[in-house]
This record gives C-alpha cells, structure tokens and sequence, in this order.
C-alpha cells in the first residue's frame, strides 16, 4: 500500500501599498497660489505700481538748507 504524503506550502501575506493622492486643500491651494502668481506676474508686466504715465503732483514744503 503506497503511503501518501501531503505538502503544505505557506505563503507570507501579501503586502497591501495604499497610495494617496494629494488632498483636496493641497490642491486647490496649488491652484490658487497659481493664479495668484499669474495676475501678480501680468500686474508687474503691466507697470506694477504706476500712474499710467499721468503725472503726479507732490507739493512738498520749501526747506532752507544754511551752513
């Protein structure tokens, strides 16, 4: 009578990754600090802080300067 033998094979568990993609804050804020420095750079292209080539009138006092 032949005698029967059984293997058992015991595999390790398989590692499970969990991937997460950014959150939804980090994102939007990705998107607005974009935005931002996009009218910031066509505000500095444009002139930035300027009168438009109007001329400024600054009365300023009258100084005596004496030795």
């Amino acid at each position: 009578m032949p005698i029967e033998r059984e293997t058992i094979v015991e595999r390790s568990p398989s590692e499970t990754v969990v991937v997460e993609s950014g959150s939804p804050f980090r994102i939007v804020g990705i998107i607005l600090a974009v935005v931002v420095a996009a009218l910031l750079l066509l505000w500095l292209i444009n002139g930035g802080i300027s009168s438009n080539g109007d001329a400024i009138n600054v009365d300023l006092p009258n100084v005596t300067v004496t030795q």
